[in-house]
């Protein structure tokens, strides 16, 4: 059988293997289970909140970005992506670089977990569907990946302030290296520069 990318209108679409069909079943998963979850609101009587407040918006919006990078490139979530991808090195702050393996449904699992981007979608979703449903149990957790996502940010500053002050001390001090050496350059000793002869005398160093 055929893979989707090698049949009908998707034939030719790179030279590369991509598992549309995977691809497909994954869209397909998402968008299922979203959909059923508004038919189970409206049948259980349940009513979604008219909108998002604000500050709710804020939060789940860090939460998510945090969550999606602790899924996708923290070393000890690894653990999740390893049936999927396959490490290659090391990154900054905790973090890996991966790529998917496998082919078919594993290689696309590997895809999505690998991709911080590709995963906000999912996550977004489970954030909403559980303030629907537990809004104040959600806003804790949530709570706790944003206050994780401003210590992360407050890290990466402190770094980069440290950083900067490593850059300018280092250039102190090469500059203050360059001027010492300029300056025992431009300096004249006795015994170093021309000697004057007399007639019947031995030379005589020049003055300095």
């Amino acid at each position: 059988m055929k893979a989707l990318q090698e049949t009908g209108p998707f034939a030719g679409y790179d030279s590369d293997h991509h598992p549309l069909g995977s691809y497909a079943a994954l869209i397909g998963t998402f968008s299922t289970s979203l959909v059923g979850f508004l038919g189970w609101m409206n049948a259980s009587g349940r009513r979604l909140p008219e909108r998002l407040g604000w500050k709710d918006l804020a939060l789940f919006g860090v939460a998510t970005h945090a969550v999606t990078r602790l899924v996708a490139l923290d070393r000890v979530f690894s653990v999740f992506r390893a049936p999927f991808t396959r490490y290659e090195s090391d990154s900054t702050a905790g973090e890996v670089v991966e790529t998917a393996r496998g082919e078919g449904p594993r290689r696309a699992l590997g895809e999505l977990l690998d991709c911080p981007f590709c995963l906000t979608p999912w996550v977004a979703a489970g954030f909403m569907v559980a303030s629907t449903v537990r809004p104040r149990e959600t806003r804790f957790v949530a709570s706790v990946f944003a206050l994780s996502a401003a210590s992360f940010f407050l890290h990466r500053a402190y770094e980069r302030v440290g950083e900067g002050l490593h850059r300018t001390r280092a250039q102190a001090r090469i500059l203050e290296k360059e001027q010492k050496k300029d300056s025992d350059a431009g300096m004249q000793f006795p015994g170093r520069g021309p000697q004057v002869v007399e007639p019947g005398r031995a030379p005589i160093p020049s003055p300095s």
